[in-house]
C-alpha cells in the first residue's frame, strides 16, 4: 500500500484534489442552481468521508483526510474558462492523479479510480436537475450521466462504479 510520503508534493495534490474535482466535473456539466450546487458541493465531501470509513485503502483513507483537512483543495484558477474546456481540464487532472498512483501501485490505482467515479456519481445524485423549486425534475440529469461516461471512459473504469 502507497502512503502520501511514497508521492513527491505535486503528485500528493493531484491524488488529494481529485475527488474534489471530480465532484466539481459533475457540478459543471449541468448547472443546478445555488441550492443545487452547495448541496451537490456538500454531497462530494461527506462522499468522500463516508467512503473512506469503509475501505481498507490506505491511500483513500489519506486522501480523505486531505480533503477533509482543506490539504485537498484544487486549485481552480484554470478553471475559469468555458465549459467544455472546464470539464476537459477536470478529466484530465482526474486522469493525471489516478496515473501518479497507478505508477506506484496498479491494484491501488483500480480502486482509486473506481472511488473517483463513486464520487462523481454521488455528487450527480445529490440534487435533482430541472423541475422547479424541488418539485418534479430528476435525480440525474443526461448532462450529468453523458460526464459520468466520459470520466469513466477517461479513467478505464466502468460509469457504475
Amino acid at each position: 500500500m502507497s502512503k502520501s510520503a511514497d508521492y513527491t508534493a505535486e503528485e500528493w495534490k493531484a491524488i488529494s484534489s481529485a475527488p474534489i474535482l471530480a465532484g466539481l466535473l459533475v457540478s459543471v456539466s449541468d448547472l443546478s442552481g445555488p441550492f443545487g450546487m452547495i448541496k451537490e458541493a456538500m454531497a462530494v465531501v461527506k462522499a468522500v468521508t463516508e467512503t473512506a470509513t469503509n475501505t481498507s485503502n490506505e491511500l483513500i483513507r489519506a486522501v480523505a483526510e486531505a480533503v477533509k483537512t482543506g490539504a485537498g483543495k484544487p486549485d481552480t484558477s484554470e478553471l475559469r474558462t468555458d465549459p467544455a474546456r472546464a470539464r476537459a481540464i477536470l478529466i484530465e487532472r482526474c486522469k493525471q492523479a489516478a496515473a501518479f498512483v497507478g505508477q506506484k501501485s496498479a491494484s491501488e490505482a483500480e480502486e482509486y479510480k473506481r472511488w473517483l467515479v463513486t464520487l462523481a456519481r454521488k455528487t450527480a445524485e445529490a440534487s435533482k436537475e430541472g423541475g422547479f423549486l424541488g418539485i418534479g425534475g430528476t435525480l440525474v440529469s443526461e448532462a450529468e450521466n453523458a460526464v459520468l461516461g466520459e470520466i469513466a471512459a477517461a479513467l478505464g473504469v466502468s460509469a457504475s462504479a
